[in-house]
């Protein structure tokens, strides 16, 4: 596959994820709640390199992310396999910020919303939720629960919040993220 059809089909799926234009700090996710970002001092300071294969029915496409998050925030750089920058979001612990080469059409902040989903606390994940959602936790597994409902399911595994691996699954956007961290060789 050329480097130009890949980078079109990642930002098509990742397009997945774009959200309406309103609250910065409260992107819609496809499928799920509108989650409002909260403090990165929730949880200790982290990086993280990461292999992310998207999934949307026939399509299966790969990101290389790097996401920082310290008491000042968080951030997410996107890259093709082949380096291409193709978005950035940035959350400063009040706004969070997007940008992608595919303009507006994308809500980038909408992945800041789902490592938080992911990897934050519950306590802290609920405070960023609407009230008609409800936090399902066992070990190794989170769900989003709307009218007893599991709108969006998170297997964990590792240490969090930088876990080893994430499966993000949305049935209702039919939506599957596999997160693997890259070891980087010490």
């Amino acid at each position: 596959m050329s480097v130009r059809v890949s980078e079109f089909l990642i930002l098509a799926l990742i397009g997945l994820l774009a959200g309406c234009a309103g609250n910065p700090r409260c992107p819609d996710i496809p499928g799920g709640p509108r989650y409002c970002l909260q403090a990165t001092s929730a949880v200790p300071p982290y990086t993280a390199l990461q292999d992310i294969r998207i999934r949307r029915g026939d399509l299966d496409e790969r990101l290389i992310a790097q996401l920082e998050v310290d008491a000042a925030g968080m951030n997410l750089a996107g890259l093709t396999p082949m380096g291409q920058k193709v978005l950035e979001a940035h959350f400063d612990n009040r706004e969070a910020t997007a940008s992608s080469l595919a303009g507006d059409r994308i809500d980038a902040r909408a992945l800041l919303s789902l490592v938080q989903i992911a990897a934050w606390p519950a306590a802290s994940v609920a405070a960023g939720l609407g009230d008609d959602w409800h936090i399902d936790e066992t070990p190794g597994l989170r769900r989003l629960l709307r009218d007893d409902v599991s709108v969006l399911e998170v297997t964990r595994s590792g240490e969090p919040p930088r876990y080893d691996r994430l499966d993000i699954r949305m049935p209702d956007a039919g939506l599957l993220l596999t997160v693997r961290t890259i070891k980087e060789e010490e």
